[in-house]
């Protein structure tokens, strides 16, 4: 019997008997006591914990209530698990599935963590999209990126017919709550589709060879999608010091003018979103750069007045 047997059995013994001596140990391996010593040194730095109980009664025990664990979790791991649990088994999070929750709930068992501290959450917007939907499309874009295969769907575009397509899957990514597959188009260049508007898919037979020189993660930072040029933003923002709290997009700086107010300059990415921001601060913000995005607000402005004059 090799050594990967034999530690292997090692462990199988020991989860089967509270406790065992090194000697009857090594008779039921077929091996000396001294290489049960080595078998246990190796065991414990692969994260096992055995331990030594001495007296007529005593002998190894397996402390670990798990057969084979990956390693042992250390307490900072062990408290790491313990704060983020509640929020992982009661998230919406279409990737944090039943069967996910369940493997969650039985590693809390198996390394015996206190009751989970509790922690209320709640969620913004949803998706019209429903839950087990958007669960399958996930899996299925999970299991077509790591066997390169493309997907036939059909999709309906904002503002158009729905069409069919073949793409070739590279990555999935979430931006502002919304769910996007990546893919590489026709000139290796790089193309999203939103998961909640895809009709119907299927993983097709056909594989596609991946290009080394395609790097999704150019195509994502940590603020958005990196689909356009970054514009260059100088915001006064009044009676709103909590947005001091945020980072909006790169190189942001704040100068402080008062108590009350201050000057924001950042680098945003795409003027819907650069709109929604600017809007929904209402009187509290001022374009000050550029002058193109100040006129787009203005001429905003002047329409939005136009739909509510007659109620005046």
């Amino acid at each position: 019997m090799n050594r990967t047997a034999l530690a292997i059995r090692m462990l199988i013994i020991l989860k089967t008997r509270k406790y065992i001596k090194k000697a009857e140990l090594a008779e039921m391996l077929e091996t000396n006591p001294r290489n049960i010593i080595e078998l246990k040194k190796e065991l414990e730095t692969a994260g096992y914990v055995i331990e030594v109980t001495n007296g007529p009664f005593g002998g190894y025990t397996l402390v670990d209530s798990t057969l084979f664990p990956l390693a042992s979790l250390s307490e900072e791991e062990r408290r790491a698990v313990l704060v983020a649990a509640p929020f992982l088994l009661t998230s919406k999070e279409p990737l944090f599935c039943d069967e996910f929750k369940k493997a969650m709930e039985k590693m809390l068992a198996n390394e015996k963590i206190m009751e989970p501290i509790q922690i209320a959450t709640t969620a913004g917007w949803q998706l019209v999209m429903d839950k087990e939907t958007l669960q399958q499309y996930l899996s299925m874009f999970s299991s077509a990126i790591l066997s390169s295969k493309r997907v036939e769907m059909v999709y309906k575009p904002q503002n158009k017919s729905s069409k069919e397509y073949i793409i070739e899957p590279r990555e999935l990514v979430q931006v502002n709550g919304l769910w996007y597959v990546l893919c590489q188009d026709n000139q290796k260049g790089l193309s999203t589709y939103k998961i909640n508007r895809i009709e119907k898919m299927a993983i097709s037979d056909k594989s596609f060879r991946l290009d080394e020189d395609f790097f999704v993660k150019k195509a994502i930072t940590p603020y958005g999608h990196n689909v356009s040029r970054p514009i260059h933003c100088v915001f006064h923002i009044k009676n709103r010091e909590y947005l001091m709290e945020y980072v909006f997009g790169e190189h942001q700086k704040i100068d402080w003018i008062s108590e009350e107010s201050f000057i924001l300059t950042v680098d945003l990415r795409g003027e819907h979103s650069i709109m929604q921001f600017i809007l929904q601060l209402g009187s509290d913000c001022e374009v000050i750069e550029p002058k193109e995005l100040k006129v787009k607000v203005h001429q905003e402005i002047i329409r939005m007045s136009e739909i509510y004059a007659d109620e005046g």
